[in-house]
């Protein structure tokens, strides 16, 4: 489950860095928000392939 929670989470900062309607606090920067969704969505998919 908490993967599929880290995927969901990952692809709203993704949508949002990339729309420039979120930006990471600190750095003001969409895109540096959209390679942290990137990361997430990969430890989402990391941790559910573990899990199975």
């Amino acid at each position: 489950m908490r993967g599929i929670i880290n995927i969901v989470i990952g692809v709203v900062f993704i949508i949002g860095g990339l729309s420039g309607n979120l930006v990471m606090k600190g750095t003001h920067s969409g895109g540096a928000l959209a390679v942290l969704g990137g990361v997430l969505c990969l430890l989402g998919l990391y941790r559910l392939a573990r899990s199975a």
